[in-house]
């Protein structure tokens, strides 16, 4: 026998997230979501919806989680967190274009029954100028 060869493993890279694009149309906004909600990447969402909600803030707010393939607990408090910032400011948070996973996990929890399936139009939301 001769000597050993390195096994060479070949791990997938670590979630990440994307936000974005944010737009707006007839008063209504929609954030594209895209990728893993983690106790990684949670912040930087809590973070990009407290600066949607802390200015003037539409009168509803759709989170597109059409790319969200993975929503853990830090993921589950930031939407509680975000859901509670907009209705003290009279803005309606509801999830839209959930993949089954993660819609699982937010019925489970009662965070979809609570935030509700987003009815913003597609096509109000294709004639939306970006502003984020």
């Amino acid at each position: 026998m001769g000597p050993a060869t390195p096994l060479s493993v070949s791990l997938p890279p670590p979630g990440g997230l994307s936000i974005g694009p944010f737009t707006v149309a007839e008063g209504r906004g929609r954030l594209v979501v895209t990728g893993e909600i983690d106790i990684a990447t949670s912040g930087e969402l809590a973070s990009v919806l407290a600066d949607l909600l802390d200015g003037a803030p539409p009168t509803a707010l759709e989170l597109d989680f059409g790319g969200v393939r993975f929503l853990d607990s830090s993921g589950i408090l930031v939407l509680l967190r975000a859901q509670g910032r907009a209705a003290d400011r009279g803005c309606r948070l509801t999830v839209a274009d959930v993949q089954p996973t993660v819609r699982r996990v937010l019925e489970i929890t009662g965070v979809l029954e609570l935030l509700g399936l987003g009815t913003i139009p597609a096509e109000a939301a294709d004639d939306a100028t970006p502003i984020r």
